[in-house]
């Protein structure tokens, strides 16, 4: 063998290495790269209320409570089960209560049950983590309806009264804020006069529950006040 095929044969030995090393990287490359991890999703937990409840204030009686609800003399008798918490749950999931608190992108679990006023008043941490569900995720939020009543008074008229709870985590058990508010909604066709079809009255009561948590995600975004 001369001299040149000598230098020839070692040169296509040397490529045809530098290609083999080549291959094996670009194989050996996918399965050593790290996946990238999805971002932890964002949870809102929302709770209807107990049954409606009713109270009233007026010039030959007052003050005793659900006078209405269970048709005491001298109380008109509300209709059965106006905003029960089954029809709770179903006006709640009509609406898009995420974007309501200002919490785009949560994704939304309504659950069908009331929690109990002790477990709202008296848990610091998670009402979901108190009632047997998960801790709270990294991002989570929860808002409960803690009472829901008819109010009529002879001096201011009739309301809607809502009381929300709400509390925020961002990846402690301890929550980052915690916000509560009494709403109030005014009424005009509810209770429906005796004899009169119900339906305006029930669908006014309903969209008062609807509109009250529109009241209270402004509430809850509203700047806070200036000290004077």
């Amino acid at each position: 063998m001369t001299k040149q095929s000598r230098v020839m044969t070692v040169l296509a030995c040397l490529l045809a290495a530098s290609h083999s090393a080549q291959a094996q990287a670009t194989e050996t490359t996918p399965a050593t790269a790290a996946a990238p991890q999805p971002e932890a999703a964002c949870a809102l937990h929302v709770w209807p209320g107990s049954n409606l409840r009713s109270t009233y204030y007026g010039w030959l009686h007052g003050g005793i409570v659900d006078g209405a609800v269970n048709g005491r003399d001298g109380y008109k008798k509300l209709p059965e089960g106006p905003l029960d918490t089954g029809r709770q749950k179903d006006i709640l999931s009509g609406i898009d209560i995420a974007k309501a608190l200002g919490l785009n992108g949560y994704s939304l679990t309504i659950h069908p049950e009331a929690l109990d006023s002790r477990t709202l008043r008296g848990t610091p941490g998670s009402w979901l983590a108190a009632s047997g569900g998960a801790a709270p995720a990294a991002c989570q939020a929860e808002l409960a309806i803690d009472d829901v009543f008819f109010q009529e008074d002879v001096f201011s008229g009739k309301y809607l009264k809502v009381i929300y709870r709400f509390k925020r985590f961002d990846g402690a058990e301890t929550p980052s804020r915690s916000f509560g508010q009494i709403m109030a909604i005014k009424l005009l066709a509810f209770p429906p006069a005796q004899g009169t079809d119900p339906a305006p009255a029930m669908k006014e009561i309903g969209a008062a529950l609807a509109r009250s948590v529109e009241d209270f995600g402004l509430a809850l975004n509203a700047p806070p006040k200036k000290k004077k």
